[in-house]
């Protein structure tokens, strides 16, 4: 005798039977009792979540009628999809206009022991543009006996036309809960002892699906076991061992990186390609982050007890900024590996960059904090934790030597070869020192003039203000307004004008993105020249 798979043999046969779409079997079972039927339904929903066993259980209800002799065959053939009153079409098989004229001209023929003909066509989007064009008169008018199912998992392919004649029902994906709840009861029925990692894990692959997770569960049976052990379900199904990326995932949040690679070896040589091992190590840490945030109990959390204890410890360890930025980098390797001519190199320094991602956070903010404000705030003197105590008496004459020595320095004179002194010493700035000629310095008011050998090059001087200012603030702990003068200010005004009119331009934006540059020079260019 051949083998059923579970799909099949656990199938839903009654509306009660339904698992996730109890509202979906509510309202269709109070239609019925209430007479209140339409001609045409439609069916949504992703594959495995229950349209067509929906489909075959209202059919079935419809033409249900204790006076008929035959009513359990027929109760029994509609389940099955070949009764002679209840149509089962394949939208794929049948996508053509003819076999829609077919369709119409068979639905004016009377049931031949039911109340009703009922065309279920599955996978409707499948039908041909003159497919639906036939169908939509019979479908919005059909005869009184005719009522039409359609399923579909892409509903946006199906016209809109067709949809006003139908009442829509969107089957959602069914919960990994209610997964894990149906496949204990069936390796009950089976006989079949589980770890319960092993069927929340199904449940969880499934991804919504009852067919897939079932069709998963067939696999393990496939063995002949009667006890089904999780690691024997990482075999069967080829999935990364869970033990290596735990330890993985606790040699990134201890950030351990020679165990990080070592787990991430063993990760790798078990099969798993470089993208599935960092999405399983983005899936862990998402983990760590749900339990971090709701709670180890969450019903975020599709778990065992053990799975939620190490989630909970990991997440106890990394903060929520910290968990983000690591998903994030995952998911952004995980797309380059596919393509990258140094794969493995690459993993590995994603590996290292997830152990270091704390250190890097936090060097982040010290920058950060470094160039927030447009102008420089005064310094605090802030003493730095060291590995070793140090007493109070200690860190008190510290901090006053440093506020002594800070002192000193804002009281000393600015003098202007001081200042000269220091851009010239300064990146970005070396040049610029040469042009500029010392005016004036009264109290905070620094005025400076451009030579004329840096007139060419007055656009960048300009540009150059801010940093000047903050150069000279953060090396002498003064705040000075800087002013730069011209023996021409029109000629400064209109170079300043030109500069704004050429910066506001989208093409040079676009260059200034692309190459990170600054405009230096401005100046007009004589169009008969090449």
């Amino acid at each position: 005798m051949s083998y059923t798979v579970l799909a099949r043999r656990y199938r839903s046969t009654t509306f009660e039977d339904i698992v996730g779409q109890e509202p979906i079997a509510k309202t269709l079972r109070n239609a019925i009792d209430a007479s209140r039927t339409a001609h045409a339904y439609l069916f949504t929903g992703t594959r495995g979540v229950g349209k067509t066993s929906m489909a075959r259980i209202f059919a079935r209800e419809l033409n249900r009628s204790e006076d008929l002799i035959e009513s359990g065959a027929i109760k029994d053939a509609i389940l099955r999809g070949d009764d002679l009153d209840v149509i089962e079409i394949d939208g794929a098989s049948n996508r053509g206009v003819q076999e829609a004229r077919d369709l119409i001209a068979s639905a004016g023929l009377a049931p031949t022991r039911c109340t009703f003909r009922i065309y279920i066509i599955d996978e409707v989007h499948m039908l041909t543009t003159p497919a639906f064009n036939a169908l939509l008169k019979t479908m919005e008018e059909p005869p009184s006996h005719v009522k039409f199912i359609l399923c579909t998992t892409e509903p946006h392919k199906v016209p809109a036309t067709i949809q006003s004649r139908c009442q829509r029902f969107d089957f959602r994906a069914i919960s990994s809960a209610k997964i894990a709840s149906h496949l204990t009861y069936i390796l009950d029925q089976e006989g079949v002892a589980a770890d319960p990692e092993v069927i929340t894990e199904v449940a969880r692959l499934g991804n919504g699906s009852m067919r897939d997770a079932l069709s998963i569960l067939d696999r393990l049976l496939a063995g002949g076991s009667k006890t089904i052990k999780f690691s024997e379900m990482e075999e069967l199904l080829g999935l990364p061992s869970q033990q290596a990326v735990s330890d993985l995932c606790s040699a990134i949040a201890n950030c351990d990186i020679e165990e990080a690679f070592t787990s991430a070896d063993n990760l790798i040589c078990s099969g798993i390609s470089l993208d599935r091992a960092l999405e399983v190590v983005s899936i862990a840490l998402r983990h760590a982050l749900i339990a971090r945030v709701c709670g180890k109990n969450s019903s975020l959390l599709e778990l065992s007890d053990e799975g939620k204890n190490e989630s909970e410890q990991i997440g106890s360890t990394l903060d929520e900024p910290t968990l983000t930025h690591m998903i994030a980098l995952c998911d952004a390797t995980s797309r380059q590996v596919r393509r990258a001519g140094s794969g493995r190199a690459l993993f590995d320094a994603t590996i290292a960059r997830l152990c270091m991602s704390g250190q890097l956070a936090e060097a982040g903010g010290v920058l950060k904090t470094g160039v927030d404000e447009r102008t420089p705030k005064k310094k605090s003197v802030i003493s730095r934790p060291s590995a070793v105590q140090q007493s109070n008496t200690v860190e008190t004459v510290k901090q006053s030597e440093e506020g002594i020595i800070e002192q000193k320095v804002k009281n000393a004179p600015l003098q202007w070869d001081a200042i000269f002194s220091t851009l010239s010493s300064t990146p970005g700035l070396k040049r610029i020192a040469n042009y500029l000629r010392f005016d004036s310095l009264e109290g905070n008011d620094l005025k400076v003039s451009i030579h004329d050998s840096g007139r060419e090059s007055i656009n960048y001087i300009l540009a150059q203000k801010q940093k000047i200012e903050e150069v000279i603030f953060s090396t002498h702990s003064k705040r000075i307004l800087l002013t730069f003068e011209t023996n021409n200010q029109s000629d400064q005004s209109k170079n300043e004008a030109s500069l704004n009119v050429v910066e506001g331009h989208e093409l040079v934006q676009a260059a200034r993105g692309l190459f990170e540059g600054t405009v230096v020079q401005v100046r007009n260019v004589d169009k008969g020249k090449q």
